[in-house]
């Protein structure tokens, strides 16, 4: 194993043990954990109708729910469990390309997660109460966890993350690899993995233009993260999350530049 190939390795390793500490942190918990379960569905109920105005475009449906919801979302601690039990064998027989691509995601896998669970820590009091959390309630307990400039990195790090799954994802032995694990990978318990992998390279290959879907994913991601770490809290929402994204409604946009001059999501308010 070349020195290169042994660093990804140790970096993947040191990634992954991250993951599983983060993981702990509410696993072991049963009341931070029913506090992180909500979280995550508040969190995902805030994201995914901002992005709503994509879905129409062939193969966008899947690849956001892979970006937003698969890469940072929630049902990744088995995923990552099983990581963690192939790790060894993963970094002796994967290309180095393919192993530093695995080691980037596991990287962005491990840093959004602790933002998370210190979101979620900050907001565990009123979520524990059955309090309704609001666009300013998040956004503020963002602030304490993560800051606008730590997202740009990890944006720039979620593009290319991308750019590596579509890179395999064309490469008729790498997809032939994966899906001939299917059965074996179930059978032998890494039926998360399997699926996350799977899932990951047919969602980039069933989009036409993946530099364009990335280019927009890239500017979308950094208005959203700008709203929530940078803007003027009297411009946030006070309406609870849960009846903010119904008020969207489907096919709601992001009106970026309204978002920064009137703070508004809603377009009869961005107008």
């Amino acid at each position: 194993m070349s020195h290169e190939h042994s660093k990804s390795a140790a970096a993947l390793r040191e990634h992954i043990a991250a993951a599983m500490r983060l993981h702990q942190r509410y696993v072991e918990d049963p009341e931070f954990l029913a506090v992180y379960d909500r979280f995550i569905e508040l969190q995902m109920a805030y994201f995914l109708p901002l992005y709503d105005d994509l879905r129409d475009r062939p193969g966008y449906d899947a690849a956001i729910d892979f970006v937003v919801s698969d890469l940072t979302g929630t049902g990744i601690a088995n995923r990552d469990r099983d990581l963690e039990r192939v790790a060894g064998i993963m970094a002796r027989t994967l290309p180095l390309k393919a192993l530093d691509a695995l080691t980037m995601a596991m990287e962005l896998n491990a840093r959004i997660l602790a933002i998370n669970v210190d979101i979620a820590s900050e907001l565990r009091g009123p979520l524990l109460a059955g309090s309704k959390i609001s666009e300013r309630d998040y956004c503020l307990a963002s602030r304490s966890a993560t800051t606008f400039a730590e997202f740009q990195s990890l944006i720039s790090m979620s593009r290319e993350t991308g750019k590596a799954l579509d890179r395999f994802a064309h490469l008729p032995l790498i997809r032939g690899i994966a899906h001939s694990m299917r059965i074996p990978a179930r059978l032998a318990g890494f039926g998360d993995l399997q699926s996350f992998l799977e899932k990951g390279l047919d969602t980039f290959l069933g989009v036409a233009d993946v530099d364009e879907f990335l280019d927009i994913m890239e500017e979308r991601m950094t208005d959203i993260f700008q709203r929530i770490l940078e803007a003027d809290p009297d411009l946030l929402e006070t309406t609870a999350i849960e009846d903010l994204a119904t008020q969207r409604g489907p096919h709601d946009r992001v009106a970026a530049e309204a978002v920064r001059t009137t703070g508004s999501w809603r377009e009869d308010e961005a107008g």
